[in-house]
């Protein structure tokens, strides 16, 4: 390609190619800063920010599927990288086809795991909703019983305190009529 498209290419920020690669911010962080010790360049701004272009994603994006391989450990991962990359290696055009067919497909990704996390969500709302009626049923028709039992031995008591009360009136009564 032209070295004008080359001035034109996108510059993606760290958390656009977190969202890319569908990795933290802080990974992408941790992964650059690692790339720069060993000699790889990122671009920065003057105030210290790191922008990425195409190639730089890609990099990032082999480092990611490279660790994923039991054997292979982080640093490992950045050497290989490092040594395969050069500044031509994949061509502008191959890497922003690339980048926006994976990001419009990650994109569609993550969309379709939010509405099925959406649509679980809901189901659970509604499950927990339906567990809590029937404990709220439970839980007055419980009280219901106690109160109606608690009343029962009230009016016992009080029934009985009549009898007693009745009874000694008896008593009082049945002992003045033989004196």
């Amino acid at each position: 390609m032209s070295g004008d498209t080359k001035k034109q290419q996108k510059v993606y920020t760290a958390r656009e190619v977190a969202t890319l690669l569908a990795i933290q911010n802080t990974t992408v962080r941790k992964y650059s800063q690692l790339l720069e010790k060993a000699g790889y360049h990122i671009h920065k701004n003057e105030l210290g920010h790191r922008g990425f272009f195409d190639k730089d994603v890609i990099v990032l994006r082999k480092i990611r599927e490279l660790i994923k391989h039991p054997d292979m450990s982080l640093d490992q991962a950045i050497n290989a990288v490092i040594s395969t990359v050069g500044e031509d290696d994949v061509s502008d055009r191959d890497t922003e086809e690339l980048v926006t067919y994976q990001g419009t497909q990650q994109y569609e990704q993550l969309l379709k795991q939010f509405e099925d996390f959406k649509e679980e969500q809901m189901k659970f709302n509604q499950e927990l909703l339906k567990q809590i009626q029937q404990r709220d049923e439970y839980i007055s028709k419980r009280l219901e019983n106690r109160d109606r039992e608690l009343l029962d031995a009230v009016k016992g008591i009080q029934e009985t305190q009549k009898l007693i009360a009745a009874s000694e009136e008896k008593k009082k009564k049945w002992w003045e009529f033989w004196k």
